[in-house]
């Protein structure tokens, strides 16, 4: 069920967020942003973005502007502040308005999980959400395209949700899962699981 900003404010009070009066009217804006817009959110690594200059094509956000700049669609998430919440927020937008979600980053590890550090990516973080909020991907010419195929489990995502998914599957091993099955990496990935997981 879509939010409105009082029940998204309840949700991240119950995730105990600090600085709520500020992360929660950035929350909001990205939330909806991304619900009022039309036509395909693009998900991925800022440098990915960036190169193929699609904070201008997609969201009509230009130079050092963000979703805040009259004109902007929500397409796209670029604030001049980031937080996962605020991330989180902004994919459930998208989901509860039914958008398909383009990857413009390679599903590679190094765009999936931090291994210096021990935590997804926020690009493997947005992944997560999506295939467990209904989601399927599938090939659409050059695009990796993910599209919903469950109404109901998108109708029912929330940040609550959205939050114990990443705190309980924030793992190596799920990141590798995330990989291109397609991708030149995939295959090492594979054993790499298996001998971490004694398979």
């Amino acid at each position: 069920m879509a939010y409105t900003k009082i029940t998204l404010q309840q949700d991240l009070q119950s995730l105990g967020v600090s600085k709520i009066e500020e992360l929660g009217d950035y929350c909001w804006r990205a939330y909806d942003s991304a619900y009022r817009s039309v036509g395909d959110q693009v998900i991925g690594r800022m440098p990915h973005l960036t190169a193929a200059g699609l904070y201008e094509k997609v969201a009509e956000i230009v130079d050092k502007g963000t979703m805040f700049d009259a004109g902007a669609q929500g397409n796209l998430l670029k604030m001049d502040k980031w937080a996962c919440v605020i991330n989180d927020s902004w994919v459930l937008g998208g989901v509860h308005r039914r958008a398909a979600f383009r990857l413009a980053s390679p599903r590679v590890l190094e765009n999936l999980w931090n291994a210096n550090q021990g935590f997804f990516i926020v690009t493997a973080r947005e992944l997560v959400g999506l295939l467990n909020f209904g989601y399927a991907q599938e090939q659409i010419g050059p695009y990796a395209v993910l599209k919903l195929r469950n109404p109901e489990r998108a109708a029912a995502a929330n940040l609550i949700e959205y939050d114990r998914l990443i705190k309980s599957g924030q793992t190596f091993r799920n990141a590798i899962d995330l990989i291109d099955k397609k991708s030149p990496h995939a295959r090492l990935m594979q054993e790499i699981r298996g001998r971490r997981s004694g398979g």
